[in-house]
């Protein structure tokens, strides 16, 4: 077995086979911990950072530890990328997307209670190159908007039978 404190390779029948699951370089660690720092994540949810070079989401993946994992490890959230590939982006495009995977991970004090969230915006590139994020975000408001309206509407109608139901 050949060990280096940032690969782990196995010999195998003459093959070196690549672990799944890697540490991250010190560098990568450093982003995200100065972004995990000011966000609005509890300093007592510990996040592992991992990388996988398998993975093939856009920007990694995030998941919250089996109660297993936690017992075994005591981390809460772990956040896989495919380190390799996040080492050829520019600086700004790294921060965005460390952002926009730590904005998944949503801690309630109120309920003391971690989750992971799915992403707010899910739409069609081609549409939005026709139309402004703006514009999605109006439409989005105006049909939730619409939605309540009808649903108020319908509450109503169900109680204006309700009383003529009681009246005859």
């Amino acid at each position: 077995m050949i060990l280096s404190n940032k690969r782990v390779k196995l010999e195998k029948k003459n093959k070196i086979i690549m672990a799944k699951f890697q540490e991250v370089y010190e560098e990568t660690k450093e982003v995200f911990n100065t972004h995990i720092n000011n966000s609005g994540i509890p300093g007592f949810v510990n996040i592992k950072i991992l990388s996988n070079e398998s993975l093939k989401d856009c920007f990694g993946q995030v998941t919250k530890a089996q109660d297993i994992v936690k017992f075994m490890t005591d981390y809460d959230v772990i956040i896989q990328i495919n380190e390799p590939i996040f080492d050829q982006l520019q600086s700004n495009q790294k921060d965005y997307v460390v952002k926009d995977l730590l904005s998944q991970i949503v801690y309630s004090l109120e309920s003391d209670k971690l989750s992971i969230s799915k992403p707010d915006i899910t739409t069609f590139s081609g549409v939005l190159r026709q139309y402004s994020i703006d514009d999605y975000i109006s439409i989005c408001e105006s049909i939730k908007t619409l939605q309540e309206q009808k649903k108020i509407q319908e509450d109503l109608a169900k109680q204006a039978a309700k009383k003529s139901k009681a009246t005859a």
